[in-house]
Protein backbone atom coordinates (compact mmCIF):
# COMPACT_ATOMS: atom_id res chain seq x y z
CA UNK A 1 0.00 0.00 0.00
CA UNK A 2 1.12 3.39 -0.68
CA UNK A 3 -0.05 6.98 -1.41
CA UNK A 4 1.73 8.75 -4.28
CA UNK A 5 1.12 13.03 -4.84
CA UNK A 6 2.55 15.16 -7.86
CA UNK A 7 1.51 18.65 -8.74
CA UNK A 8 2.87 21.15 -11.78
CA UNK A 9 2.68 24.93 -12.64
CA UNK A 10 2.53 24.40 -16.19
CA UNK A 11 0.07 26.41 -17.93
CA UNK A 12 -0.44 23.83 -20.78
CA UNK A 13 -2.97 21.64 -19.39
CA UNK A 14 -2.13 18.46 -21.17
CA UNK A 15 1.87 18.85 -20.19
CA UNK A 16 0.72 19.31 -16.84
CA UNK A 17 -0.89 16.44 -16.24
CA UNK A 18 0.99 14.36 -17.86
CA UNK A 19 4.30 15.88 -15.45
CA UNK A 20 1.74 14.70 -12.96
CA UNK A 21 1.41 11.49 -14.35
CA UNK A 22 4.69 10.89 -14.94
CA UNK A 23 6.05 10.41 -11.07
CA UNK A 24 2.62 8.05 -10.73
CA UNK A 25 4.13 6.25 -13.48
CA UNK A 26 6.93 4.97 -11.29
CA UNK A 27 4.92 2.57 -9.18
CA UNK A 28 4.80 -1.07 -11.04
CA UNK A 29 1.28 -1.17 -10.88
CA UNK A 30 -2.25 1.44 -11.57
CA UNK A 31 -3.90 3.14 -8.70
CA UNK A 32 -6.55 1.98 -6.92
CA UNK A 33 -8.38 5.41 -7.01
CA UNK A 34 -6.86 8.95 -8.43
CA UNK A 35 -7.84 12.07 -6.95
CA UNK A 36 -7.41 15.23 -8.86
CA UNK A 37 -7.56 18.89 -8.50
CA UNK A 38 -6.70 22.01 -10.90
CA UNK A 39 -7.50 25.67 -10.92
CA UNK A 40 -10.24 27.01 -13.49
CA UNK A 41 -7.32 28.12 -16.06
CA UNK A 42 -6.90 24.21 -16.63
CA UNK A 43 -9.11 22.21 -19.61
CA UNK A 44 -10.84 19.71 -17.26
CA UNK A 45 -11.82 17.27 -20.30
CA UNK A 46 -8.24 17.52 -21.69
CA UNK A 47 -6.93 16.17 -18.01
CA UNK A 48 -9.75 13.45 -17.13
CA UNK A 49 -8.72 12.45 -20.94
CA UNK A 50 -5.60 11.63 -20.24
CA UNK A 51 -6.00 10.16 -17.00
CA UNK A 52 -8.49 7.75 -18.26
CA UNK A 53 -6.41 6.98 -21.16
CA UNK A 54 -3.00 6.46 -19.27
CA UNK A 55 -5.37 4.70 -15.92
CA UNK A 56 -7.89 2.95 -17.51
CA UNK A 57 -8.57 0.96 -14.66
CA UNK A 58 -8.33 3.25 -11.81
CA UNK A 59 -11.42 5.18 -10.27
CA UNK A 60 -11.09 9.14 -10.57
CA UNK A 61 -12.64 11.34 -8.71
CA UNK A 62 -12.10 15.30 -8.13
CA UNK A 63 -13.10 19.04 -8.89
CA UNK A 64 -11.63 22.97 -9.37
CA UNK A 65 -9.89 24.68 -7.18
CA UNK A 66 -10.14 27.99 -6.32
CA UNK A 67 -6.65 30.19 -7.60
CA UNK A 68 -4.44 27.31 -6.16
CA UNK A 69 -3.20 24.01 -5.12
CA UNK A 70 -1.25 22.53 -2.27
CA UNK A 71 0.56 18.98 -1.43
CA UNK A 72 3.24 18.18 -0.03
CA UNK A 73 5.82 19.03 -2.26
CA UNK A 74 4.30 22.86 -2.03
CA UNK A 75 1.57 25.35 -2.53
CA UNK A 76 1.22 26.43 -6.11
CA UNK A 77 -1.08 28.79 -8.11
CA UNK A 78 -2.88 27.72 -11.38
CA UNK A 79 -1.98 23.99 -10.90
CA UNK A 80 -2.62 20.62 -11.48
CA UNK A 81 -2.08 18.24 -8.67
CA UNK A 82 -2.44 14.16 -8.53
CA UNK A 83 -2.84 12.27 -5.76
CA UNK A 84 -2.43 8.28 -5.98
CA UNK A 85 -3.83 5.52 -3.96
CA UNK A 86 -1.81 1.95 -4.47
CA UNK A 87 -4.35 -0.45 -2.43
CA UNK A 88 -3.98 -3.82 -4.86
CA UNK A 89 -5.14 -5.82 -1.99
CA UNK A 90 -8.18 -5.99 -0.50
CA UNK A 91 -8.91 -2.03 -0.58
CA UNK A 92 -12.24 -1.64 -3.19
CA UNK A 93 -13.11 2.04 -4.12
CA UNK A 94 -16.45 3.35 -6.50
CA UNK A 95 -17.46 6.48 -7.78
CA UNK A 96 -20.46 8.46 -8.89
CA UNK A 97 -21.48 11.53 -10.74
CA UNK A 98 -25.00 13.14 -11.86
CA UNK A 99 -25.30 16.17 -13.56
CA UNK A 100 -28.68 17.75 -11.42
CA UNK A 101 -30.50 21.24 -12.07
CA UNK A 102 -32.91 23.11 -9.56
CA UNK A 103 -35.24 21.06 -9.51
CA UNK A 104 -33.82 17.81 -8.87
CA UNK A 105 -34.44 15.79 -5.87
CA UNK A 106 -31.86 15.87 -3.68
CA UNK A 107 -32.36 13.30 -1.55
CA UNK A 108 -33.04 10.55 -3.97
CA UNK A 109 -30.15 11.64 -6.34
CA UNK A 110 -27.58 11.14 -3.96
CA UNK A 111 -29.54 7.60 -2.53
CA UNK A 112 -28.93 6.55 -6.30
CA UNK A 113 -25.23 7.87 -6.21
CA UNK A 114 -24.28 6.14 -2.98
CA UNK A 115 -26.09 3.21 -4.76
CA UNK A 116 -24.16 3.05 -8.03
CA UNK A 117 -20.90 3.86 -5.74
CA UNK A 118 -20.82 1.24 -3.83
CA UNK A 119 -21.86 -1.25 -7.05
CA UNK A 120 -18.75 0.58 -8.72
CA UNK A 121 -16.79 -1.15 -5.56
CA UNK A 122 -17.84 -4.28 -6.02
CA UNK A 123 -19.03 -4.11 -1.74
CA UNK A 124 -22.22 -4.63 -2.06
CA UNK A 125 -24.12 -5.03 1.69
CA UNK A 126 -20.77 -3.06 2.99
CA UNK A 127 -20.21 0.21 4.67
CA UNK A 128 -17.89 1.99 3.04
CA UNK A 129 -14.77 3.25 5.57
CA UNK A 130 -15.29 6.60 4.31
CA UNK A 131 -17.47 8.74 2.11
CA UNK A 132 -15.65 11.66 -0.08
CA UNK A 133 -18.03 14.07 -1.43
CA UNK A 134 -17.47 16.85 -4.46
CA UNK A 135 -21.05 19.01 -5.21
CA UNK A 136 -21.13 22.20 -6.49
CA UNK A 137 -22.05 24.94 -4.06
CA UNK A 138 -25.73 24.86 -3.35
CA UNK A 139 -27.19 21.30 -1.66
CA UNK A 140 -24.53 20.31 0.29
CA UNK A 141 -26.60 20.37 4.01
CA UNK A 142 -29.41 18.13 1.99
CA UNK A 143 -26.64 15.52 0.05
CA UNK A 144 -25.48 15.17 3.91
CA UNK A 145 -28.65 14.50 5.20
CA UNK A 146 -29.30 12.05 2.56
CA UNK A 147 -25.69 10.12 3.25
CA UNK A 148 -26.53 9.64 6.67
CA UNK A 149 -30.18 8.19 6.23
CA UNK A 150 -28.86 5.97 3.28
CA UNK A 151 -26.65 4.62 5.25
CA UNK A 152 -28.35 4.66 8.92
CA UNK A 153 -25.16 5.53 10.80
CA UNK A 154 -23.28 8.24 9.92
CA UNK A 155 -19.90 7.25 7.85
CA UNK A 156 -17.00 9.66 7.98
CA UNK A 157 -17.83 12.07 5.25
CA UNK A 158 -14.68 13.92 4.00
CA UNK A 159 -15.94 16.36 1.39
CA UNK A 160 -14.97 20.03 -0.50
CA UNK A 161 -17.44 22.46 -2.46
CA UNK A 162 -16.22 22.88 -6.60
CA UNK A 163 -14.66 26.18 -6.44
CA UNK A 164 -13.51 28.58 -9.07
CA UNK A 165 -10.83 31.83 -8.91
CA UNK A 166 -14.08 34.74 -8.30
CA UNK A 167 -17.36 32.75 -7.59
CA UNK A 168 -18.18 33.32 -11.54
CA UNK A 169 -19.16 29.63 -11.52
CA UNK A 170 -16.09 28.49 -13.33
CA UNK A 171 -16.12 25.28 -11.91
CA UNK A 172 -16.35 21.57 -12.32
CA UNK A 173 -16.25 18.29 -10.91
CA UNK A 174 -15.53 15.03 -12.35
CA UNK A 175 -15.11 11.26 -12.21
CA UNK A 176 -14.02 8.62 -14.55
CA UNK A 177 -17.13 8.91 -15.74
CA UNK A 178 -18.27 11.93 -16.55
CA UNK A 179 -17.54 16.12 -15.77
CA UNK A 180 -19.84 18.58 -15.34
CA UNK A 181 -20.65 21.90 -14.00
CA UNK A 182 -23.59 21.20 -12.18
CA UNK A 183 -23.94 18.17 -9.88
CA UNK A 184 -22.85 15.53 -7.32
CA UNK A 185 -20.14 13.58 -7.47
CA UNK A 186 -19.53 10.81 -4.71
CA UNK A 187 -16.36 8.03 -4.12
CA UNK A 188 -16.23 5.15 -1.30
CA UNK A 189 -13.35 3.70 -0.06
CA UNK A 190 -13.16 0.26 1.61
CA UNK A 191 -9.13 0.60 2.49
CA UNK A 192 -6.92 -2.55 3.34
CA UNK A 193 -5.77 0.33 6.03
CA UNK A 194 -7.03 2.42 8.52
CA UNK A 195 -8.53 5.78 8.64
CA UNK A 196 -8.88 8.77 11.37
CA UNK A 197 -10.20 11.89 10.54
CA UNK A 198 -10.90 16.05 12.11
CA UNK A 199 -12.73 18.82 11.25
CA UNK A 200 -12.31 22.07 12.65
CA UNK A 201 -13.13 25.75 12.36
CA UNK A 202 -10.13 27.24 14.55
CA UNK A 203 -11.86 29.82 14.82
CA UNK A 204 -12.69 32.19 18.35
CA UNK A 205 -16.19 32.57 19.45
CA UNK A 206 -16.81 36.33 20.34
CA UNK A 207 -19.56 35.88 22.63
CA UNK A 208 -21.41 38.29 20.80
CA UNK A 209 -24.69 36.87 19.22
CA UNK A 210 -28.59 36.67 17.85
CA UNK A 211 -31.34 34.82 16.69
CA UNK A 212 -31.66 34.47 12.66
CA UNK A 213 -34.99 35.60 12.66
CA UNK A 214 -35.79 36.13 8.73
CA UNK A 215 -34.28 33.90 6.28
CA UNK A 216 -34.56 32.43 2.93
CA UNK A 217 -32.14 29.11 2.60
CA UNK A 218 -28.73 30.71 2.34
CA UNK A 219 -29.83 34.56 2.45
CA UNK A 220 -30.01 36.09 6.45
CA UNK A 221 -32.46 38.58 6.11
CA UNK A 222 -32.90 39.94 10.03
CA UNK A 223 -30.97 39.38 13.15
CA UNK A 224 -33.26 39.24 15.92
CA UNK A 225 -36.06 41.42 13.90
CA UNK A 226 -33.57 43.70 12.87
CA UNK A 227 -31.76 43.89 9.29
CA UNK A 228 -28.91 42.11 9.15
CA UNK A 229 -26.62 44.44 6.90
CA UNK A 230 -27.39 46.82 9.93
CA UNK A 231 -26.35 43.87 12.55
CA UNK A 232 -22.87 42.71 10.87
CA UNK A 233 -21.37 45.86 10.66
CA UNK A 234 -22.41 46.47 14.27
CA UNK A 235 -20.57 43.43 15.11
CA UNK A 236 -17.67 43.45 13.12
CA UNK A 237 -17.49 47.19 13.03
CA UNK A 238 -16.35 46.73 9.55
CA UNK A 239 -18.95 49.83 8.35
CA UNK A 240 -16.51 51.91 7.05
CA UNK A 241 -14.37 49.23 5.00
CA UNK A 242 -17.53 47.19 3.43
CA UNK A 243 -20.01 48.77 1.31
CA UNK A 244 -23.67 47.80 1.00
CA UNK A 245 -23.25 46.48 -2.86
CA UNK A 246 -19.35 44.38 -2.33
CA UNK A 247 -18.47 40.95 -2.59
CA UNK A 248 -17.52 39.43 0.89
CA UNK A 249 -15.55 36.55 -0.23
CA UNK A 250 -11.90 37.93 1.16
CA UNK A 251 -13.28 40.58 2.88
CA UNK A 252 -15.13 39.24 5.82
CA UNK A 253 -12.75 35.96 6.63
CA UNK A 254 -11.77 36.95 9.54
CA UNK A 255 -15.51 37.53 11.10
CA UNK A 256 -17.67 34.56 9.75
CA UNK A 257 -21.04 33.59 11.87
CA UNK A 258 -20.88 30.20 13.70
CA UNK A 259 -23.51 27.88 14.82
CA UNK A 260 -22.93 25.14 17.30
CA UNK A 261 -22.54 22.14 16.42
CA UNK A 262 -22.03 19.85 19.18
CA UNK A 263 -20.39 20.21 22.71
CA UNK A 264 -17.04 18.21 23.84
CA UNK A 265 -17.07 18.10 28.00
CA UNK A 266 -19.57 21.05 27.98
CA UNK A 267 -17.81 23.31 25.55
CA UNK A 268 -19.37 24.12 22.39
CA UNK A 269 -17.72 23.49 18.99
CA UNK A 270 -18.91 25.59 16.06
CA UNK A 271 -19.54 25.35 11.79
CA UNK A 272 -18.96 27.91 10.68
CA UNK A 273 -20.92 30.39 8.22
CA UNK A 274 -19.00 32.39 5.84
CA UNK A 275 -20.81 35.77 4.03
CA UNK A 276 -20.22 36.12 0.28
CA UNK A 277 -22.57 39.33 -0.47
CA UNK A 278 -24.61 41.61 0.30
CA UNK A 279 -27.82 41.41 -2.00
CA UNK A 280 -30.00 44.23 -3.41
CA UNK A 281 -33.05 43.34 -1.39
CA UNK A 282 -31.44 44.00 1.78
CA UNK A 283 -30.16 40.78 2.84
CA UNK A 284 -26.72 39.21 3.45
CA UNK A 285 -25.84 35.65 1.15
CA UNK A 286 -23.82 32.82 2.67
CA UNK A 287 -22.08 29.74 1.44
CA UNK A 288 -24.51 27.80 4.00
CA UNK A 289 -28.57 27.57 4.76
CA UNK A 290 -29.32 29.30 8.26
CA UNK A 291 -32.80 28.34 9.39
CA UNK A 292 -35.11 30.79 11.02
CA UNK A 293 -34.58 30.39 15.08
CA UNK A 294 -31.33 29.44 14.92
CA UNK A 295 -28.87 31.34 16.98
CA UNK A 296 -25.77 32.82 15.49
CA UNK A 297 -22.30 33.57 16.60
CA UNK A 298 -19.69 36.25 15.62
CA UNK A 299 -16.52 34.22 14.78
CA UNK A 300 -13.20 35.18 15.23
CA UNK A 301 -9.70 34.77 13.44
CA UNK A 302 -6.66 35.89 13.44
CA UNK A 303 -4.32 35.13 10.87
CA UNK A 304 -1.93 32.91 12.82
CA UNK A 305 -4.75 31.28 14.14
CA UNK A 306 -5.44 30.05 10.39
CA UNK A 307 -1.97 29.99 9.68
CA UNK A 308 -1.37 27.13 12.24
CA UNK A 309 -4.80 25.49 11.69
CA UNK A 310 -3.74 22.78 9.19
CA UNK A 311 -1.10 21.42 11.52
CA UNK A 312 -3.51 21.76 14.67
CA UNK A 313 -6.30 19.48 12.75
CA UNK A 314 -3.74 16.73 12.03
CA UNK A 315 -2.54 17.03 15.24
CA UNK A 316 -5.78 16.69 16.94
CA UNK A 317 -6.00 13.03 14.37
CA UNK A 318 -2.89 12.05 16.20
CA UNK A 319 -3.94 13.14 19.90
CA UNK A 320 -6.70 11.16 19.53
CA UNK A 321 -4.86 8.13 18.88
CA UNK A 322 -2.34 9.18 21.74
CA UNK A 323 0.39 7.10 19.89
CA UNK A 324 2.95 7.48 17.46
CA UNK A 325 0.50 7.27 14.23
CA UNK A 326 2.63 7.14 11.21
CA UNK A 327 0.16 8.57 8.36
CA UNK A 328 0.42 6.68 4.93
CA UNK A 329 -0.52 9.79 3.26
CA UNK A 330 -3.92 11.91 3.66
CA UNK A 331 -6.86 14.34 2.21
CA UNK A 332 -7.02 17.72 3.02
CA UNK A 333 -9.53 20.47 2.54
CA UNK A 334 -9.11 23.90 3.11
CA UNK A 335 -11.48 27.04 2.52
CA UNK A 336 -10.30 28.82 -0.19
CA UNK A 337 -11.41 32.27 1.30
CA UNK A 338 -9.06 31.23 4.38
CA UNK A 339 -6.67 30.81 1.84
CA UNK A 340 -6.59 33.98 0.69
CA UNK A 341 -6.82 35.83 3.86
CA UNK A 342 -3.35 34.20 4.45
CA UNK A 343 -1.92 33.54 0.57
CA UNK A 344 1.60 35.06 1.41
CA UNK A 345 2.07 32.61 4.21
CA UNK A 346 0.65 29.63 2.42
CA UNK A 347 4.19 28.08 1.94
CA UNK A 348 4.53 28.25 5.83
CA UNK A 349 1.47 26.47 5.74
CA UNK A 350 2.70 23.72 3.72
CA UNK A 351 6.21 23.23 5.93
CA UNK A 352 4.03 23.29 8.97
CA UNK A 353 1.58 20.75 7.71
CA UNK A 354 4.18 18.71 5.92
CA UNK A 355 6.01 18.80 9.48
CA UNK A 356 2.75 17.43 11.36
CA UNK A 357 2.14 14.52 8.62
CA UNK A 358 5.22 12.99 9.13
CA UNK A 359 6.27 13.94 5.29
CA UNK A 360 3.57 11.64 4.40
CA UNK A 361 2.01 12.96 0.83
CA UNK A 362 -0.93 14.49 0.60
CA UNK A 363 -3.11 16.95 -1.50
CA UNK A 364 -5.51 19.68 -0.55
CA UNK A 365 -7.62 21.68 -2.39
CA UNK A 366 -9.30 25.22 -1.73
CA UNK A 367 -12.88 24.80 -2.04
CA UNK A 368 -16.29 27.08 -1.69
CA UNK A 369 -17.47 24.89 1.18
CA UNK A 370 -16.38 22.07 3.46
CA UNK A 371 -17.36 18.47 4.92
CA UNK A 372 -16.18 16.52 7.53
CA UNK A 373 -16.68 14.29 10.74
CA UNK A 374 -17.08 15.99 14.27
CA UNK A 375 -14.99 14.58 16.99
CA UNK A 376 -18.63 13.97 18.63
CA UNK A 377 -19.51 12.16 14.97
CA UNK A 378 -21.69 14.63 13.76
CA UNK A 379 -21.19 14.90 9.75
CA UNK A 380 -21.93 18.77 8.32
CA UNK A 381 -21.43 21.07 6.30
CA UNK A 382 -19.47 24.64 6.93
CA UNK A 383 -17.58 27.54 5.43
CA UNK A 384 -13.97 28.38 6.52
CA UNK A 385 -13.27 24.49 7.60
CA UNK A 386 -10.28 22.57 7.72
CA UNK A 387 -10.89 18.95 6.89
CA UNK A 388 -8.86 16.18 6.93
CA UNK A 389 -8.38 12.46 6.75
CA UNK A 390 -5.62 10.27 7.75
CA UNK A 391 -4.70 6.85 6.24
CA UNK A 392 -2.35 4.75 8.15
CA UNK A 393 -1.76 1.12 9.90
Amino acid sequence: MKIVSSISQNKNSIEAINQCIKKLSNESIHPSILLCYFTEEHDAISIVKQLKQRFPNSKIHGCTSCQAVMTDELFAQQSVALWGFFDPHIGSYGTSIIEHKGSANIAKTTHFLLDNAIKDSGRNGELPTLVLLHATPGNEETIIAAIDDFFGTPVPLIGGSAADNNVEGDWHIFTQKGIVTSGISISVFYPSCKVSYSFHSGYANSNISGIATKTDKRVIYEIDHRPVIDVYKEWTKLAMIIGDDINLLEQVTQYPLGRIAGYMHDVPYFKLTHPVRFTHDGGMACFANIKEGEELFMMYGEKEQIISRPQRVIDSVLGYHKCDLKPIGGINIFCAGSMMHIKSHMSEVCHSLNTAMHYAPYICPFTFGEQGRFTGGENAHGNLMASAVLFHH
